[in-house]
């Protein structure tokens, strides 16, 4: 009895709930003929729903609930919710087996569709899972790689780093072997200064005790011969001395007159030369000695000379320039420590063009021998700008820059 009671009850509000939904529709203008023929039911079949006498089944609500929405008077969720519960509600307590049988089967369907709806929807869900987990991958690999390769260019910036400290300790050595060497030079270039002083005091004093011309050939000569005979005995009393004067004191008049041992005495003869204004000459005027015989003079040989000399500016330069246009380039104490050996391969080599021009003062190739003695600094200059102003990359001076170090 109970369950007859409740079967029209809940039959009974569920045709109030979807009078009400449709009652909107109805209001705006719309008629049951028009639900029935979008719905695909019979006007009859539409009124015993509306009424209670048959309960509509899920398929009716959602054909329905699309053609309101179409309609503009769509229905809100709660009332949704409330229109399923009522409809398996009046579908269960529904007497007929017929209908319990259509509402099972409707809801075997509705939980096939969402389980089908669920199944694709964990599908899809896992596929991008699965997306995601390859990209992470991909990712993962990626970042693997990276940190590898960093780990070796981190190596890689250390011995380059240990590398040029190395240098920066050699050259730091170098500047300082440099500094000693040259406060070296100072002393001695101090010292040579306070000899070239002592000696220009020296001379001085031996050009005021010469004897003052007087007139008459006679009187000069005996002053002469005296003058002769106490610096002769001067120079012995200083030969007979074991010690010199100390640098910077002033020395005796025997060491003033030291250097005139090389003088001739009266009595040994002179070579004499006619003057041109036919006076006869003093022949105890003492005679400038005999010219050194100077060096042979071999043109081929000598410029092979120049050339050699002047070869190792060039390489010096190019390697210079090489280590300039360097990308990364070298560091500066390298730079430094090129430039300077340049400028010694430059020195080195005007010294020795320096050396080899002696033999040519006296001769006719003086000209082309002075020239010549700029070919280092040219050849050097050459070797540094050639590689700048040309934009290129010179094989050669590339190699040597290599060899020297700077890349």
């Amino acid at each position: 009895m109970r369950g007859s009671e409740e079967g029209p009850a809940a039959g009974a509000a569920y045709a109030a709930a979807l009078r009400d939904v449709v009652n909107g529709f109805l209001t705006a203008g719309g008629t049951q003929k028009d639900i029935a023929a979008a719905l695909y039911i019979s006007p009859a079949a539409l009124s015993r729903y509306l009424s209670g006498d048959r309960v509509a089944s899920y398929d009716f609500l959602r054909k329905l609930r699309a053609f309101l929405d179409e309609r503009g008077t769509p229905w809100d969720q709660d009332t949704d919710e409330l229109l399923d519960a009522l409809c398996g509600q009046a579908h269960a307590t529904s007497g007929s087996p017929a209908v319990q049988l259509v509402q099972i089967r409707e809801e075997l369907d509705r939980l096939r569709a969402e389980q089908r709806q669920t199944k694709q929807i964990a599908d899809t869900r896992l596929a991008e899972l699965e997306t995601q987990a390859s990209d992470l991958t991909a990712q993962l690999a990626q970042a693997l790689d990276h940190a590898r390769t960093t780990e070796g260019a981190r190596a890689l910036l250390q011995e380059q780093v240990h590398a040029q400290e190395e240098s920066l300790r050699h050259a730091q050595d170098y500047i300082h072997q440099i500094e000693a060497e040259l406060s070296d030079q100072r002393k001695q270039a101090h010292t040579l200064q306070k000899e070239v002083a002592v000696l220009r005091k020296q001379n001085q004093q031996l050009v005021e005790e010469q004897p003052r011309t007087v007139s008459g050939v006679s009187t000069q000569a005996t002053g002469f011969e005296a003058t002769l005979a106490a610096r002769a005995a001067r120079q012995a009393t200083e030969a007979a001395a074991p010690t010199q004067p100390r640098r910077g004191q002033t020395a005796s008049k025997d060491e003033i007159l030291k250097p005139l041992a090389s003088f001739p005495r009266l009595d040994t003869p002179a070579p004499t030369r006619p003057k041109p204004t036919g006076k006869p000459q003093n022949p105890h005027r003492p005679q400038p000695p005999a010219p050194e015989p100077t060096r042979p003079i071999r043109p081929g040989r000598d410029t092979l000379a120049f050339l050699v000399l002047a070869a190792p500016a060039w390489p010096a330069g190019a390697a210079f320039a090489a280590g300039i246009r360097a990308d990364p380039g070298p560091s500066i104490w390298k730079l430094i420590i090129a430039a300077v050996v340049a400028l010694l391969a430059t020195a080195i080599g005007c010294s020795g063009h320096l050396i080899v021009l002696e033999k040519y003062y006296s001769s006719r190739f003086v000209g082309v021998a002075l020239q010549l003695i700029y070919t280092t600094p040219v050849v050097l200059i050459a070797g540094i700008s050639v590689p700048l102003l040309s934009h290129t990359d010179d094989p050669v001076s590339h190699w040597l820059a290599d060899i020297a170090g700077l890349l």
